[in-house]
Parts: structure tokens; C-alpha cells; sequence
């Protein structure tokens, strides 16, 4: 897939999350946002019955190929990551989210991190590769764009 489809359909997925073709909505909602430095993305993870809602500040933002975002005060965890698409050769294109978190002084700090590292990542990030995958299928080439979980 070029580079310019998967920017679209990555910022798609924040601007529309529910009419997005790639998002995982039954695992992450975010509440639709313009991807913009300062801008404040709020997601509603879900296990089940259970739903957390942590909120991020966009840290960073280029155009077309990446941004950065970080956990806000409130959240369990202290941490962030970057989402960026990385042009290959022949109009192909990769998916690398990668980041990091720590656990804060906080009594949902033990449980957050349980659910990030035990369900969450995985979850998620199958469901966003397979949604990639099927999208890709459907709609144009034999490239395929990996997806890199955050560690």
C-alpha cells in the first residue's frame, strides 16, 4: 500500500473512528480528533463490561508520515508513543508504532499495566494488522505493511 493511503487511513481512524475500515473499535474507541500537535485524543479501552477512558496529548505531529503522543496526568501510566509510516520500495509502505510505559504513583497503576502488557497490546494490534491486512485485500495490492507493537 503507497504511503499517502495508510496516512490517510491512520488519520482517518482518529478523525472517524467509527466509519474507519481499520480500526479496532471493539477493543479501542477514540473519540474523533484532527491529528494536530496540542490535540487531545481520548480512547475508551474495553474488556468485556469493563471500559477505562485515559486520555493523550499529541506531542508531535508531521504530515504525512508521523506523530507522538503522550499519557496526560490522570492516566495510571506514565508513557507515550510514536505511530509512523514508513515509505518501502515499490509503493509499499510500513506501520511502526512503538513506545513505552511506566507505572505512576497511582492506585490503577498495577492493574493498567497488567491490562496494557497482558491484553491490551496484543489485541489490539492484531485486530489493527488484520483489519490492514483485509483492507489491503479488498482494495488494492500485493504489498503487505507490517505492524510493529510498542515494547
Amino acid at each position: 500500500m503507497p504511503p499517502e493511503e495508510l496516512w490517510r487511513l491512520i488519520k482517518e481512524a482518529f478523525q472517524e473512528p467509527s466509519r474507519s475500515p481499520i480500526w479496532p473499535v471493539d477493543v479501542d474507541e477514540v473519540e474523533p480528533v484532527e491529528l494536530m500537535e496540542g490535540a487531545m485524543v481520548q480512547a475508551t479501552y474495553k474488556l468485556g463490561p469493563l471500559k477505562a477512558r485515559p486520555s493523550y496529548s499529541i506531542t508531535r505531529f508531521e504530515p504525512g508520515r508521523s506523530f507522538s503522543y503522550e499519557s496526560n496526568p490522570s492516566h495510571p501510566l506514565q508513557g507515550g508513543a510514536t505511530v509512523v509510516v514508513e515509505p518501502r520500495e515499490a509503493m509499499a509502505s510500513a506501520l511502526r508504532w512503538y513506545g513505552s510505559y511506566r507505572p505512576r504513583l497511582h492506585p490503577m497503576a498495577p492493574g493498567a499495566l497488567l491490562f496494557v502488557r497482558l491484553y491490551f497490546l496484543r489485541t489490539f494490534f492484531a485486530g489493527l494488522e488484520e483489519k490492514l491486512r483485509v483492507y489491503e485485500q479488498i482494495f488494492g495490492g500485493e504489498e503487505r505493511q507490517a505492524v510493529s507493537q510498542p515494547r
